[in-house]
């Protein structure tokens, strides 16, 4: 699965083609039983020029079949933190959502330390997962 999800990201063309970006590649364990909406990997592109960001897994994989726009909420040289909606997608148990809101954080001070937050939207619960990334300059 990591192969496929940075491989949708150079297929995109890095958002910008020429422009320089920062690739993370994000491995994820989730905190708890998660139903299949953390994925075990999460990969992130940001476009050094615009400070766009396009974001991949499995779950967005699953419904969009390409990756899709994230919103940069913080880049530091610190931490970076991204998040994204996905609509439409299923959990393992075969239940739909409407929409599922996601936030990635890197700790890039503390070696790349990740963390991921999931809620559906309208409910009270929420479920996370912290891992480590790898940086792939191009």
């Amino acid at each position: 699965m990591r192969k496929q999800v940075f491989a949708a990201l150079v297929a995109t063309g890095l958002i910008g083609g020429a422009a320089q970006a920062e690739t993370y590649i994000c491995s994820v364990k989730p905190d708890g039983h998660d139903y299949g909406w953390i994925s075990k990997t999460i990969g992130v592109t940001i476009d050094d020029v615009t400070g766009q960001a396009l974001v991949s897994d499995s779950n967005i994989l699953g419904v969009y079949k390409k990756p899709i726009r994230g919103e940069v909420v913080t880049n530091s040289p610190k931490r970076l933190s991204v998040k994204w909606e996905v609509s439409g997608g299923k959990d393992v148990r075969n239940r739909t959502y409407l929409r599922f809101l996601y936030k990635l954080t890197i700790f890039k001070a503390r070696g790349n330390r990740a963390t991921v937050k999931a809620n559906p939207a309208g409910y009270v619960w929420d479920l996370g997962g912290a891992g480590k990334c790898k940086l792939r300059s191009k």
